[in-house]
């Protein structure tokens, strides 16, 4: 990559603005993104007016308030190059970058097929906060493209500024997804690409020489990265922290956590720049004030949203522009859909005519509220299609479900197998990873034209689609909220497909007042994003107390206090209730009583004139106080973690990985039915060696069968206790190379929610190996857990294990490669794709290619790591 000193986003932005001299175009009539880049980057005479440069100005210095919504730009269709130099007149010439410019403007063509930035877009680029890189909060319906804005910020961070970016995403899944997106553009332009999710994310992590950083998170990870950064003074690599949904801050206690890693970021000096973007956002203005931001706001969308509601056989539009509120819902058309009495009877709510008006040619999403539901539906509109819909895409159909099949090993679930060759398919959090990728792709690609889903799409990947309908108004069992809504809504309209997007809420007449509010008096409120600090007994207090305590960001009753009125809980405190001293007494008493921090007392000089001594009381943390925070431990679980580990110590086995799985297994795992007669069955088929395990936890046959068969016996451990062991067992059919569809079905257990459960237990056996530092005693922990982690997060065995850390191997794929003699990652780089595809059944040459690629680059990250760590422990010895 050439070194540049320069500002990225300012000349990719005049590259992708269309002069108005004529020039070549392609054929759509659009000038191609080279063209752009070589009128942009070469000094040319313009036929168009000049810019007004007082309106340049003017818009520059639209910083009033905090809130910049720049109304000179709407007569700005263009900027020339003139007008670009008055904008960021302070940096240099650019002489050399137009060759990095080229590189990222044709990724941005051959990966997400962008020529050209939205208007709104540039406006976005061009604000003086952007600029100056303060704070910003911006908002815009989804699939407007708010993502790239804030992708082309860290990527100017990342390349001009030369300062690591933050990626904080509110799921594992969006990180994944973000994190594939993401990979061409790092490889292609030198920077490391770092997943902080589940169990990956290196703390703290390494300190690179040569290239800059992108991390991409959870919150939770987010927070323990932060807090890495802080302990070890090392803040100040981050140039920029991007929190995309952050209308989550208000939502329980993930937006606690969220709300608490902003607050210790803006206590920083220097503080790096944070920007905010959601679909909606409510309580705008005191997220301003809290996060000290500039707010741009707009309410553009790729096609236009049509919203409808559907009570009975009555469509009613929902017309928001009316003044009359009586008027809102506007009766549209009469459903007259051919069905039979038969029909009728299976399909009361019309849902399939409904489908039926956009599929096969256009695409549908069905938000459920159910999982359950999502499958029933799925069959339903199968039992309804023609025949000659498997005509359709039939070619590629069958191949989505041989590779469905393969990756599962052999195994399909029955309504998948008959609803795809369709174009129909379901989506929920009950499928493996694997499998709800393949669906996502294959509906992109217009293979599959209608997926049943549940809310969670909404805020995953982006699946656009030409009609949404939602199914009911709830969500589980609870009733829609308008930030629900508004993302499920705002997945409906496909940029370049169609010039109108749909949105359906089908309802019952009992739904209507209800709806009614949702719809228009929520919407004009436009509350929901408060502080839960305060919630679940202050729980999000106490951690943020004691985590400014063992950082050292504060230590005094004053600077506690401080740290709290700088928190959104603190503007909001009045409504909500709270009194901060209070709260702040209470507290710090409860973690003095559960021995986490302490109070401490010192001496120290009263001013610069007098030698005079005075006490002060200080807090700091405990040794538990510091591995709570060290492993981002409940802190309501910590004492029973450390008595759990020094117990487990004591007859520690590990003949087999049975037992430390146990001791990995979560303490807060979700309730769920104890299947007593698997136990009896998985029990009769262990080896001696396996049942010691059960002995250790006091478990005996008689119990066991007693229970299986439905009668009373005494319980010698408790029931959270025996729930662990539960899961550990069933767990451990992964560890034997059993599929999750074997796993799922001898458990009668949803095989996602399986891969769901090994994702928590990946988790928090990372948390305990950076709890067990702070305890010499916990040695063996530190020595054992590395290596297990990495069995955990892939799910697999030792033997597998080097290659599983290829993007996009499945295990049966890796199965292959090792039957073929390919045992690491070393001797994979090596291999010549056209032998590969000679030893490994069904390879693609294409795939094999890939695989070859991705070898050579994971060892070559291996290798700089090395170097870096290695720069890094001779750095200071002289």
């Amino acid at each position: 990559m050439d070194d540049c000193d320069l500002d990225l986003i300012d000349e990719l932005c005049s590259s992708f603005c269309t002069p108005r001299t004529s020039q070549k175009t392609n054929e759509n009539n659009t000038p191609s993104v080279n063209e752009s880049l070589s009128l942009s980057n070469r000094k040319r005479t313009s036929t168009c007016n000049p810019l007004d440069s007082s309106k340049i100005k003017k818009a520059c210095l639209s910083d009033v308030s905090n809130r910049s919504i720049v109304d000179e730009y709407d007569e700005i269709s263009t900027l020339d190059e003139s007008a670009l130099q008055m904008l960021c007149e302070e940096w240099e010439p650019r002489s050399q970058f137009p060759t990095l410019l080229t590189r990222v403007a044709d990724l941005l063509e051959k990966y997400r097929n962008i020529q050209s930035f939205h208007n709104w877009q540039k406006k976005c680029l061009d604000l003086p906060a952007r600029r100056k890189n303060q704070n910003l909060i911006y908002t815009l319906p989804t699939s407007g493209g708010k993502t790239l804005v804030a992708e082309i910020m860290m990527l100017n961070c990342l390349l001009h500024r030369r300062l690591d970016a933050i990626f904080i995403l509110p799921f594992v899944a969006v990180v994944q997804e973000k994190v594939r997106s993401l990979q061409p553009f790092a490889d292609e332009l030198d920077f490391h690409l770092e997943e902080y999710a589940a169990s990956k994310g290196r703390y703290p992590p390494i300190k690179r020489r040569m290239k800059r950083s992108l991390y991409v998170c959870t919150i939770e990870k987010a927070n323990s990265l932060i807090n890495s950064l802080i302990e070890n003074n090392r803040m100040a690599e981050i140039g920029i922290v991007v929190v995309d949904e952050l209308h989550m801050i208000g939502e329980g206690q993930r937006g606690a956590i969220l709300e608490s890693l902003l607050t210790k970021i803006r206590l920083l000096k220097p503080q790096p720049q944070i920007v905010g973007m959601s679909a909606t956002l409510a309580n705008i203005d005191d997220l301003l004030k809290f996060l000290d931001a500039q707010f741009y706001e707009e309410r553009f969308r790729p096609v236009e949203l049509e919203e409808y509601v559907k009570v009975n056989d009555i469509v009613y539009k929902i017309d928001r522009n009316k003044a009359n509120h009586n008027d809102e819902l506007i009766e549209h058309r009469r459903l007259d859909f051919k069905y039979t009495k038969q029909n009728l009877l299976n399909d009361p709510d019309r849902v399939v005519g409904l489908i039926s008006e956009v599929i096969p040619n256009d695409s549908c999403l069905v938000f459920c509220p159910s999982k359950i539901n999502c499958e029933n539906v799925a069959r339903l509109i199968i039992s309804f299609m023609p025949e000659k819909l498997l005509e359709d895409n039939r070619e590629k159909r069958s191949i989505l479900l041989e590779t469905l099949v393969e990756v599962n090993e052999g195994d399909l679930c029955d309504t998948l197998k008959a609803a795809i060759p369709y174009g129909v398919a379901y989506h929920h959090s009950g499928l493996t990873g694997d499998e709800r990728q393949l669906i996502e792709e294959a509906f992109l690609d217009g293979i599959l034209t209608c997926l049943t889903c549940t809310s969670t799409l909404s805020t995953g990947v982006n699946l656009p689609a030409k009609r949404v309908i939602l199914r009911s108004p709830y969500v589980g069992s609870q009733f829609l909220t308008f930030a629900q809504y508004k993302q499920m809504s705002g997945r409906a309209g496909r940029t370049g497909q169609s010039q109108t997007g749909e949105c359906f809420v089908i309802a019952h007449e009992r739904d209507m007042k209800q709806l009614r509010e949702m719809l228009f008096t929520m919407a004009e409120n436009n509350t929901g994003c408060d502080s839960h600090l305060a919630t679940n007994n202050s729980y999000a207090i106490k951690q943020l107390l004691l985590n400014a305590i063992s950082l050292r960001i504060c230590s005094t009753y004053e600077s506690l206090l401080n740290l709290l009125q700088k928190t959104l809980l603190a503007l909001q405190a009045d409504r909500l209730h709270v009194n901060l001293e209070s709260l702040l007494d209470e507290c710090l008493q409860y973690l003095i009583d559960a021995n986490i921090i302490r109070v401490k007392e010192i001496e120290q000089i009263s001013d610069d004139n007098h030698v005079e001594k005075v006490k002060k009381l200080v807090y700091e943390t405990t040794k538990l106080g510091k591995a709570t925070v060290e492993g981002s431990v409940d802190l309501g679980l910590a004492t029973s973690v450390y008595n759990h580990l020094a117990t487990s110590l004591i007859d520690m086995n590990l003949e087999n990985p049975l037992h430390l799985l146990y001791i990995t297994i979560p303490f807060d795992l979700p309730n769920m039915t104890i299947g007593f007669r698997q136990l009896v069955d998985r029990m009769q088929e262990m080896k001696i060696e396996e049942k010691l395990v059960f002995k250790l936890m006091d478990i005996d046959d008689t119990f066991l069968h007693k229970k299986a068969v439905g009668l009373p016996a005494q319980q010698k451990v408790s029931k959270e206790t025996m729930l662990r062991f539960y899961v550990a067992v069933m767990l451990y059919d992964l560890f034997k190379n059993k599929s999750f569809y074997d796993v799922a079905k001898f458990w009668d257990q949803p095989r996602g929610g399986i891969q769901n459960l090994f994702s928590q237990v990946a988790s928090f056996a990372t948390s305990i190996f950076y709890f067990s530092k702070s305890y010499d005693e916990f040695w063996p922990y530190q020595q054992l857990l590395p290596i297990f982690i990495q069995r955990l997060t892939f799910c697999t065995s030792l033997e597998i294990l080097p290659l599983m850390e290829i993007p996009g191997i499945k295990r049966g794929r890796a199965l292959q490669l090792i039957r073929a003699g390919y045992h690491t990652l070393r001797s994979l780089a090596k291999a010549q794709p056209d032998d590969l595809m000679k030893v490994v059944l069904n390879l693609p040459l294409r795939t094999a290619q890939i695989l070859v690629k991705h070898s050579k680059r994971l060892l070559c990250e291996q290798a700089e790591d090395l170097r870096d760590q290695a720069a890094a422990l001779v750095e200071n010895i002289e």
